[in-house]
This record gives structure tokens, sequence and C-alpha cells, in this order.
């Protein structure tokens, strides 16, 4: 593993600092924390969840306190003959006591149990000599962590005979599945202008690749079929204003004459699932996005009183805010609707559930040639009078 991320340009820095990251964002309580980097100290992560555990604990009884005072101040004003009745209930007055309270306790439990077993198998593996031994995996269900009987030795990394460059990748309940990690950009028409096969298990390396190549197919989606057949970007009514520091791409306007189909090429707003919610992406240059920072539960609430947070705010509270806005609320609602059906109509119509070919330059034109056939349908059902222009340019 550890060559692997060598192979990958981690050297042993950027691998050191790969887990201190994880060993902070697991410190603070992060949910987007990801999967624990191989090779990372357990007894250091043991001890960051039970710092985590034991600042849920301390904010859940700070919690309790407020509510505490609040229904005392309650019972105050009911006595004076000011406000109805407290129905009181099962509350009860102990800062102790409480459902979320107890929730957090039996988080500092598991995180403690966790810590004393992570340390002994540090111990045995300092005093032993022997060839194997227990390493505990961190997490668990409702009941603690599970163990895991592995040999005293770093990890190998398996290989799949038959196609050597697939990669385990991770599904959302847990199950694992042997293949790659298909990008897609789809444009707010349902075209599809950009498609990558990845190895990586997760999509946050994957925006800034992605940006550019579908930048660059929408001007070519452009140039195909605008109605004054410019030869290049020069003197063409997309005026291109800006250019991506060493990635050679264009960010463009269109022009206001609305007969021209130039007002459905722009490139006006990336939309991210929460796969790519990372502060790299959310900083990186490039045209306009919006990424959700969870699932849909996770994303806030239309405020339409909400003040705009301070100028020197960082990238992930401006990224919460936008989403809380009207207008930012409505345009990633379209995200589902643009790029989900695509997914579907993939695995359906094209019937492209698993790849007949091997090797990734194999299942990339696989994929390349599936997302032509699926643009070519719903080329044919686009607007005639755009078909025809595009088919005369």
């Amino acid at each position: 593993m550890l060559a692997e991320e060598a192979a990958r340009g981690l050297d042993a820095g950027a691998i050191a600092a790969k887990h201190e990251e994880f060993l902070e964002r697991t410190r603070r309580g992060d949910n987007t924390v990801g999967t624990r980097p191989v090779g990372v100290d357990s007894v250091a992560v043991a001890e960051a969840r039970l710092q985590a555990a034991q600042d849920r604990l301390a904010r859940e009884k700070a919690a309790k306190r407020e509510q505490i005072e609040a229904m005392r101040e309650r019972i105050r004003l009911f006595e004076a003959g000011h406000g109805a009745k407290p129905v009181l209930g099962p509350f009860s007055f102990d800062e102790d006591r409480g459902r979320e309270v107890a929730r957090a306790k039996r988080w500092v439990v598991r995180a403690e149990n966790e810590l004393a077993r992570a340390r002994s198998v540090q111990d045995n593996a300092m005093d032993q000599r022997t060839t194997t031994t227990v390493q505990v995996t961190l997490g668990g269900g409702k009941r603690g962590p599970r163990g895991n009987t592995v040999k005293d030795k770093p990890p190998q990394v398996r290989r799949n005979v038959t196609d050597p460059d697939s990669r385990q990748m991770q599904w959302a309940d847990g199950g694992a599945l042997q293949g790659y990690n298909a990008q897609l950009a789809v444009g707010a028409d349902g075209l599809i202008l950009a498609c990558e096969l990845v190895q990586d298990g997760n999509d946050r390396r994957q925006l800034k690749p992605m940006m550019p190549v579908a930048v660059a197919a929408a001007l070519a989606v452009h140039q195909a079929r605008c109605l004054r057949q410019c030869p290049d970007l020069s003197g063409c009514c997309i005026e291109a204003f800006a250019s991506l520091t060493g990635a050679g791409v264009l960010s463009a306007t269109g022009c206001t004459q609305t007969s021209c189909p130039c007002v459905t090429d722009w490139i006006g707003t990336f939309l991210f699932d929460s796969g790519y919610w990372s502060e790299e992406n959310l900083n990186a240059p490039g045209p306009d996005r919006l990424i959700a920072p969870g699932k849909a539960r996770d994303l806030p609430q239309v405020d339409h009183n909400a003040k705009p947070p301070p100028e020197d705010a960082d990238a992930a509270t401006w990224m919460l805010h936008r989403l809380a806005t009207e207008d930012g609320s409505a345009t990633y609602k379209r995200r589902a609707a643009t790029v989900e059906p695509v997914n579907g109509q993939l695995k359906d119509r094209t019937r492209l559930r698993r790849f007949a070919r091997r090797g990734r330059t194999a299942c990339q034109s696989e994929l390349e040639l599936v997302g032509l056939v699926l643009n070519l349908r719903k080329f044919c059902r686009l607007d005639p009078r755009l078909w025809a222009a595009a088919l005369a340019a």
C-alpha cells in the first residue's frame, strides 16, 4: 500500500501530512472524515476518536444546562402569573441525564474501549517476537469496535488477475465491487460532455481534471452549431475572457442574441454532489460551482433573511451560505434531474451495467462509445432548428 501511495506521487512527507489531516478531522468529529489511511497509527486514531467523543459529551451537557435554565425560567414566569404552565413530562433537571447526553456517554465508553484495545495491541507487538498478532480495526456498530486478526506485516496489495487495472470500489451500503470509478460531465440538455474512468475509490481528486474537459467540450459543441459558423473563438459570439493557469482552458460568456444557440452553450455553474466536497475543490480555480456538503438531509435550509458571512470567511462557509439562498438552492436541485437520468439511461437504455472488455484503456473506449450512442439518440430529439443548424455547420 505504501508503495502504491508512492506511485501516486505521495512521498513520506505527503503521507505524514495526509495522516495528520485525518487525525485532526477525527478530533473535530468531522462526519466526512473518509476512509482511514493505510499505515496511520491506530493508537493516535483511537485517541482522536476519544477526544471527539469527549468534546461531544461536553457540548451535549452544555446544551442540557441551557435547557434546564430555560425550563426554570418558564417555571418562574408561571409562578409569577405570566405564561402557561410548563409541561415537564419526562424532563430531568440533572445535566447528566437525557437522551442526547446518554448517547454521547456511550460514544465515550466505546472510544475508551477502542483506545484500550489499540494500546494493548501495540504493547503486545513490542513485547512479542512472533510472526502474528492481533490488530484491532477501529469502528463498528452499536456495541463498539470489531476485532480483526491479521498477520503482523504490512498489508499486501491485492490485484485482480482478470483486470489488473481495476480496483475495489466501495458501495454506499458498505459492500464492494471490482471495477472503475466513472466520471460524467452532463450538460443541462442531457448531453454527455465528458466521461472518464479513474481508479480512485472516491471523487475528491476528480473535480479539477473534469472541469477543463467539460469546458472544452462545451466550446466544441458551440462551434459546431453556432449560427454564425465561426471558425474559431476569435470573433465568435462567445467571448473568451479568462484562462485557467496551466490548464489552457477558457471560461466563456455568450452574446445577447436570443436566436443563437450560444445561449445554451455557456458554462454557467457546475453542480457537484457531496463526493467532491473538500477545501481544495472549493478553492480550485475555474468556473463557478456548487458542491453539496452531504446528502439531501445535510443541505442547509433556505433562509430568506440569512446575512452573508464576513469577507474573510472560508470557502466552506460561503458555499453553505450560497446553498441556503433561494437562488442557490433552486440551482443545486437541478443536479439530480440533470445527471442521474443519464446514469440510469447508460445502465438501462444501453445495458452498460458491466464492461465487456478488460483494461482501463479498453473500458474507457467502451464508455465513450456508449456515451456517443446515447448522445446521438438525444441529438435526434432536439429542436429541429438547432439540429439543422448544427448539421449545416
